[in-house]
């Protein structure tokens, strides 16, 4: 099911709260920030995607069409009409030479024949695609995500995950938070065990396309599953009494490790209250974001 954003607010102010792995992490960074995005709904009005979550959405379009119909020219035509006009601008270097751009057509296209290559004799069939699910954990509390595919296999189901990445080697899957409320959620939902699975589809401009994928299997323990449910169940009781207090503390994490200053900085940067709600009228809009509707890229 999908949830609109009017429906997820009409359950906020009947008391029930969806979160996913995404509104988490940004209450681990800065509970501040949190309550920007995710309390206010507030979004830059000049908040632009970037490439490389374009790219990614494009891929997953592709691949949930593949799945499907096993047909390589569809696939790639999705992907194409995707991405087209989202492209990596080419960028000057030092020496005044044209650097080669990384997320483009060609590239894309060239990493899914080699997908469609490596992968073509997987006769697993596919349960669901794209599958958004809600499990509550605690009173009032619902944990949501998207399921890229739930695969039925000779030994058991099996949740895969997509990942697009520029740092597929560095791609932690144990911890995981978010592969750990997947594999929790895919639980639930089928009332099975459920093992996992990433396929990681590396991006880069120095390597070949075969270099660059990795499939790989992941598996939690009981006791690793309880202390990460017991972790989310505190972290979201920890955000409902920032909202009781009515404080949500900054924690300064004003910029991420990919050196992309925090969109908020304005906000908290402000001299004083006074000029608060004019500045979020001139420079922010209001678009919640929708923990059942959301595609994950990395």
């Amino acid at each position: 099911m999908k949830a609109s954003h009017s429906t997820l607010q009409t359950l906020k102010a009947q008391g029930v709260f969806v979160y996913d792995n995404s509104m988490l992490q940004t209450w681990l960074k800065c509970p501040r920030e949190f309550y920007y995005r995710h309390e206010l709904g507030l979004q830059r009005q000049d908040a632009e995607m970037s490439v490389a979550l374009y790219f990614g959405i494009a891929v997953h379009i592709a691949l949930e069409e593949w799945f499907g119909s096993r047909d390589e020219d569809k696939a790639r035509q999705l992907f194409e009409d995707s991405f087209t006009g989202h492209e990596e601008k080419p960028k000057i270097g030092k020496r005044g030479y044209e650097l080669t751009t990384t997320y483009s057509l060609n590239f894309g296209c060239s990493l899914l024949q080699e997908y469609f290559d490596t992968y073509s004799a997987d006769t697993r069939l596919v349960l669901q695609n794209e599958v958004a699910v809600a499990e509550e954990i605690a009173d009032g509390v619902f944990l949501a995500g998207v399921l890229d595919k739930l695969l039925e296999s000779p030994v058991g189901l099996v949740d895969m995950e997509h990942k697009t990445s520029k740092y597929s080697d560095n791609f932690r899957l144990n911890p995981n938070p978010q592969f750990l409320t997947y594999n929790f959620l895919a639980s639930k939902l089928t009332g099975e065990t459920v093992t996992g699975e990433l396929d990681m589809l590396g991006v880069s401009k120095t390597k070949e396309p075969a270099e660059l994928l990795r499939r790989e299997p992941f598996e939690y323990t009981d006791w690793q599953k309880r202390q990460w449910e017991r972790s989310a169940v505190e972290h979201c009781r920890r955000i409902n009494e920032a909202r009781e207090r009515s404080f949500w503390p900054q924690s300064w994490e004003c910029d991420s490790k990919y050196f992309q200053e925090c969109s908020f900085v304005p906000l908290c940067t402000l001299p004083s209250e006074a000029p608060h709600d004019a500045l979020v009228q001139s420079m922010y809009e209001v678009d919640y974001w929708d923990p059942l509707g959301a595609i994950a890229t990395a």
